[in-house]
């Protein structure tokens, strides 16, 4: 009791605030209050201020010019856009590279194991949550359409065979000189051998885009270029590269000056292959007037 008794006179305890003219004294307004509800109030002013205050930095622009270092909303939103391009880029960035190294593989001779086999196959298998659907469990109405896709594919090959032909002619040689080796795929040797002066022009044999000019070690200076209709042209052992990677050439245009680099090369030679359909052929039956 002592001490509530105590806790009343001290915050309990009346006063009253008055509010006088200055000149005479009249009394203007006058409040009651305690120290007590004088605590409160000042409590309760501050919290709403408080409230206030964050509702501006929270809710409002104002943020953005008070807050140092905050980012509008809309450099959020283009932050977040810029960086799903990137993600995107570096995705395609990631899918072309690994076609360029395997087509470089495959270009310098190299052994490229299939991807698909029948491990693979049986791990789809094992993998998959159904059973496989095999050629006896496909309706009659599917049956008819492979057939006829199939007999479809047998008529377009069979009707155009000199399109075929045309597709792996060469329209330009690479380079004008004698013949030091010829294909012969066995040993591993993919194209044929043209020996001429160093420091002879190489040419392109057909319009499309360099998808390869580098160093390689056993080809020296090599150039891959990519033409219509799956077609690949490869220049080995070169003195020096006159175009980059991603240019676009035409039949007939400087590419490179004829070497011996790389240490496949027993001397000064352009060495070329022609690639259709992922397959290599040999050259000298597709050059013009090789034939």
């Amino acid at each position: 009791m002592g001490k509530f008794r105590q806790f009343r006179q001290r915050w309990l305890k009346p006063y009253r605030l008055i509010l006088h003219e200055e000149q005479t004294y009249l009394e203007k307004w006058q409040m009651r209050v305690t120290r007590w509800g004088l605590l409160m109030a000042s409590g309760t002013l501050i919290l709403l201020l408080s409230s206030f205050i964050y509702f501006l930095l929270a809710w409002t622009p104002l943020k953005e010019l008070i807050i140092p270092g905050y980012a509008s909303e809309s450099s959020r939103q283009r932050a977040i856009q810029a960086e799903l391009k990137a993600d995107s880029a570096m995705v395609i960035l990631e899918t072309q590279a690994r076609y360029l190294e395997a087509l470089k593989t495959i270009l310098s001779g190299d052994v490229v194991p299939d991807v698909i086999n029948e491990a693979s196959i049986d791990s789809l298998v094992q993998l998959s949550d159904g059973p496989l659907l095999t050629d006896w469990e496909l309706t009659q109405e599917e049956e008819a359409l492979r057939e006829q896709v199939e007999e479809e594919d047998r008529f377009m090959l069979q009707r155009d065979p000199a399109k075929v032909e045309t597709m792996k002619s060469i329209p330009f040689a690479p380079v004008s000189g004698e013949i030091s080796s010829d294909y012969d795929p066995s040993i591993g040797h993919f194209g044929v051998d043209f020996v001429a002066p160093e420091g002879s022009v190489i040419h392109a044999v057909d319009d499309g885009v360099v998808i390869l000019a580098s160093y390689t070690s056993d080809g020296g200076y090599v150039i891959s270029i990519q033409h219509l209709g799956n077609r690949v042209s490869v220049y080995k052992h070169n003195k020096s590269l006159l175009v980059e990677s991603g240019d676009r050439v035409q039949a007939g245009d400087a590419i490179a000056m004829l070497g011996g680099t790389g240490t496949h090369s027993t001397g000064p030679h352009a060495h070329f292959e022609w690639w259709v359909e992922g397959q290599p052929l040999d050259p000298m039956m597709w050059l013009p007037d090789s034939n």
